[in-house]
């Protein structure tokens, strides 16, 4: 199964318990840990592209919170990762598959590491394009 399958089946799974109509945003938060990566996805009560913190209205989790991301599309660096995975988000909601849709009836998604800043991906319009990635905290 490749990666995109597994986003699929993640996101088919959890979003079909999701409450999507109290939901304005989601966030798909990348995270490093030890040269290891995960994306987890959340959903926000709120949604503001000039607000980075937005996410933190947080009501909506998906199960398993988080997957592994795998080492082809991680790269062994956070800036392939966050590019990579922008992509990789970017051509999951072109599907338009049931659970695409799901996500793209919220005011906006983004990506982005937890301590960094979001690149919003949908719409595409606030999306501005590609935006430099920020170097993300150390944890």
């Amino acid at each position: 199964m490749n990666f995109l399958d597994h986003i699929s089946v993640w996101l088919r799974t959890s979003l079909s318990s999701a409450n999507a109509d109290k939901i304005k945003g989601y966030s798909f938060n990348l995270i490093e840990n030890g040269g290891e990566y995960s994306v987890e996805l959340i959903g926000a009560s709120e949604f503001d592209a000039n607000d980075p913190d937005w996410p933190c209205e947080e009501i909506f989790e998906a199960t398993p919170r988080s997957i592994p991301i795998p080492e082809p599309v991680h790269e062994g660096n956070w800036e392939s990762c966050l590019t990579n995975m922008a992509t990789n988000l970017r051509d999951y909601l072109s599907f338009g598959d049931q659970s695409a849709q799901i996500l793209k009836r919220a005011d906006g998604i983004a990506v982005g590491f937890v301590d960094g800043e979001l690149q919003i991906i949908h719409p595409a319009e606030q999306a501005g394009g590609h935006q430099p990635p920020t170097r993300p905290e150390s944890t």
